[in-house]
């Protein structure tokens, strides 16, 4: 039994490929530490995407009655906007100085990609001249339909959480 105890301690052969197996697992641990970082970042664009993507068809649903419905109806809605995401109504990206022509369109950018859609309600600033931007954060939003010198119904945009 003693002579089993005495090779036991001494034998130093696995000593040898102990640094070798620090390096690879370092390697392995460090590569799925990268692979998680980027799969949680996929989730949270995936969520800021759904959220965005939900307060578009709350805006574009309300806007859509209000616009077959005529001139003169006023909505309020409060909603949310994710930091990192900005909401255009009434312009399609790199054409803004197209509008009214364009005022059917929108779009919405997070983390520099863009995503256009198209409404059949006619989007507007409150002062009846160009597109609205929802900037991340809080909002009131009020949703007012209106009729232009040209008989054409928008559906006028203004955050009253902004002075």
């Amino acid at each position: 039994m003693n002579n089993f105890s005495e090779t036991f301690l001494k034998n130093e052969r696995a000593a040898d490929a102990l640094p070798m197996r620090m390096v690879v697992a370092v390697i392995a641990i460090g590569a799925l530490l990268i692979l998680m970082t980027g799969a949680v970042s996929s989730l949270i664009e995936s969520e800021e995407t759904y959220i965005t993507r939900t307060i578009i068809s709350e805006i574009e649903s309300n806007a859509e009655q209000m616009s077959a419905k005529g001139a003169g109806s006023i909505v309020t809605l409060d909603v949310n906007v994710p930091s990192g995401v900005e909401i255009i109504f009434g312009v399609i990206p790199e054409n803004q100085n197209s509008w009214p022509s364009d005022a059917e369109n929108y779009y919405f950018e997070i983390n520099g990609k863009q995503t256009i859609g198209e409404s059949s309600a006619s989007y507007s600033n409150k002062t009846l001249n160009g597109y609205f931007i929802l900037s991340p954060g809080p909002h009131v939003l009020t949703l007012e339909s209106v009729r232009d010198q040209n008989g054409k119904i928008f559906i006028i945009l203004c955050d009253k959480s902004q002075p």
